[in-house]
C-alpha cells in the first residue's frame, strides 16, 4: 500500500513541474533574418529586431555586436523581466561592397539554453562602377632601390556600355600612373597601371592619384599607393628615440637586404657628442652592429634650452658598398626642463 502511495505522489510531483513555467530565463528574437533588398554603395539602412524574456527569470542580454564595421546594433536595454521586450536596432551600410552581402549580429544572454542568437541580414548592393581592389589601396612589397615594380587597379562599368578613365599623375609624383581603356577588348574594363620608378629613393612612400570616369555616379576615384623601397643594406632600427632615459644604450643592425652580398662597415659617428658610437661585426656579411652608449645633457645646456628639451641627432653609417655608401639613422631623446 505504501508504494502505491508514493507512486501517486511522485505522478502527482511530476505533473505539477510540467504545468509550472520555467523557471529560468528564455530569450525570443523576432525576426531572426532580415532582407534590405536592392541597395547602392554607401548607402544606409536599419531594421528593428525585438527581443522578448519568454522564461520565468530576469533576463541579461550581455552582449550585441555585428561580424564587421559595416553594421552597428544598438540596444535599447540590457536586463528584461518575464514578459518583457525591448528592440535592437541595427543599421547597415552598403559601403563599397558589391552583389549579395550576408552579414551577422550576435545576440549573447544568461539563457542557459540558448546563450547566442544569431540574426542574419541581407542586402543586394549594386554599384555603377566595380573597382578591384575593392579598398582602392595599392600596396607594393619591400623592394630594392632600383627595381621596377607595377600592379594595376581594375574597374569594371555596370551600366554604360564604353568606360573611360584618365588620370594624369599622383599628387606628390612619386609614382607612374597609365590609364588603358577598353582592356582587352572589353570596352566596359579599364586599368590603372601604378610603377614603382627605378629612382625612387630609400624610405617608405605614400601617394595617391585622382581617376576621372565617365560614370555620372562616381565622377573621380581616388587611389591610394605605398611602398618600402630598401637600399643594399638595410638598419634596424630605422630610427632611435631615447625619450627620456637617465642612461642610453641602443644596438642598430646592418645586414644585407639580400643574402648573399658582401660588406662591410667601414666606419659610423654621430653628431652628439654626448653619446659614443662602437662598430662591432658579428657575423661577417650577415650582420653588423652600431652601439650607442651615452646620457642625456642637463637641462641649463643651452642645446636643451635652445631645442626646448627636444635633442635631435644622425647617426652616420659608412660602409664600403658602391649602392649603399652611407646610411643615416635619426636619433633623438628628451631633457625634461
Amino acid at each position: 500500500m505504501r508504494q502505491v502511495i508514493a507512486c501517486f505522489l511522485f505522478v502527482l510531483a511530476i505533473g505539477a513541474l510540467q504545468q509550472a513555467p520555467a523557471a529560468a530565463q528564455v530569450i525570443s528574437v523576432d525576426p531572426l533574418s532580415f532582407d534590405f533588398g536592392d541597395m547602392k554603395q554607401q548607402q544606409t539602412k536599419s531594421v528593428n529586431v525585438t527581443v522578448t524574456n519568454e522564461g520565468a527569470g530576469l533576463l541579461r542580454i550581455l552582449d550585441v555586436h555585428a561580424d564587421c564595421g559595416c553594421t552597428v546594433p544598438t540596444l535599447a536595454k540590457d536586463s528584461l523581466a518575464p514578459g518583457e521586450s525591448t528592440q535592437i536596432e541595427i543599421q547597415f551600410n552598403s559601403k563599397k561592397f558589391h552583389g549579395t552581402v550576408i552579414k551577422a549580429i550576435n545576440i549573447k544572454s544568461n539563457d542557459p539554453n540558448n546563450p547566442q542568437v544569431d540574426v542574419m541580414i541581407k542586402a543586394n548592393v549594386h554599384t555603377a562602377l566595380v573597382i578591384n581592389p575593392v579598398n582602392q589601396r595599392v600596396g607594393f612589397s619591400r623592394s630594392l632601390l632600383g627595381e621596377v615594380l607595377t600592379k594595376h587597379v581594375t574597374f569594371t562599368a555596370m551600366d554604360v556600355p564604353k568606360l573611360e578613365i584618365s588620370a594624369d599623375k599622383t599628387r606628390q609624383g612619386m609614382f607612374d600612373v597609365k590609364t588603358v581603356n577598353g582592356f582587352e577588348g572589353d570596352p566596359q574594363v579599364s586599368i590603372l597601371e601604378i610603377t614603382v620608378p627605378a629612382d625612387m629613393e630609400p624610405g617608405r612612400h605614400r601617394d595617391h592619384v585622382r581617376v576621372k570616369t565617365n560614370i555620372e555616379e562616381l565622377p573621380t576615384v581616388d587611389i591610394e599607393m605605398q611602398a618600402w623601397i630598401l637600399q643594399s643594406l638595410t638598419v634596424s632600427p630605422e630610427q632611435v628615440s631615447f625619450r627620456y632615459k637617465k642612461q642610453f644604450r641602443q644596438s642598430i643592425r646592418v645586414s644585407p637586404f639580400q643574402e648573399g652580398t658582401e660588406f662591410k662597415v667601414t666606419g659610423a659617428e654621430i653628431d652628439l657628442p654626448e653619446i659614443t658610437v662602437q662598430v662591432m661585426e658579428t657575423i661577417p656579411n650577415v650582420e653588423t652592429k652600431v652601439i650607442l652608449e651615452g646620457s642625456p645633457i642637463s637641462s641649463d645646456d643651452p642645446r636643451a634650452q635652445e631645442g626646448k628639451g627636444h635633442i635631435k641627432g644622425t647617426l652616420t653609417i659608412f660602409t664600403d658598398q658602391p649602392e649603399t655608401p652611407v646610411i643615416k639613422v635619426p636619433v633623438t631623446y628628451m631633457v625634461r626642463l
